[in-house]
Parts: C-alpha cells; structure tokens; sequence
C-alpha cells in the first residue's frame, strides 16, 4: 500500500483542483493505492497550516499523514529538501483536477520535482 498526498484548492477529494502552493494550500488529498495501483481509499485533510508555517512544518505534517509521495503543482527548494530527509517522495506537476493527476502519476507520466523560484512552501 503506497499513500500518496496531493495539494488541493478544496475539499472536493479527487473531484477537487490542485493547489498552485503547496504549502499555503487549505486542502490535502489523502489517497491509498495499492500495489495494482488502484486506489483503496481517499480522504480530505485541512491545512492546518495553510496561512502561517515555519521551515520544515508542512513537510513534517505531510509526513505524519503516512505519506510515501506528495503530489503538487510546484514547490520551494528548501521544502523539497525537507521531503527528501523524511523520506517522501516528491512529485512536482499538474493536470488540473486531482484525479488526473493522480492517474497521470499513477500512469508515469508525471514523475520527479523540479523547484520554483519562489519559498512560500
């Protein structure tokens, strides 16, 4: 079972739009896949730190959810190198709605983490 994270705009699960910061987004995607790779359960988690977080506090929350990969349209350098020290997976890209890309990661077209300019992650 593989957990994966996925930064939304709402609370709409995989219905929902992804978020354009991951950090400051109000909602995560909760997914559990299994090894077929289909998905086994989904929930919604609010940001608890969507409008303050100190360096380091989202990766950790995220980590704390199980997650093995976080999902988001884009993300900070530093953030990025805080996922690598939990040990969590980082995938930067979009398709729009969270479903798609959930299948398009799940369907290896979307993988690895490319780092915007900006730090509000």
């Amino acid at each position: 079972m593989k957990t994966i994270v996925l930064a939304a705009d709402d609370n709409r699960g995989l219905a929902g739009e992804m978020a354009q910061h991951f950090g400051r987004c109000p909602f995560y995607v909760v997914t559990r896949v299994n090894g077929d790779q289909q998905i086994e359960a989904t929930e919604v988690r609010e940001n608890p730190y969507a409008r303050q977080h100190a360096p380091g506090q989202v990766p950790q929350f995220i980590h704390s959810l199980g997650a093995d990969v976080i999902i988001a349209s884009g993300m900070g350098h530093r953030a990025i190198t805080w996922f690598e020290q939990l040990g969590v997976e980082v995938v930067t890209g979009s398709r729009g709605q969270v479903g798609a890309t959930l299948q398009a990661y799940l369907n290896g077209e979307i993988q690895g983490a490319a780092g915007c300019s900006h730090e509000h992650g």
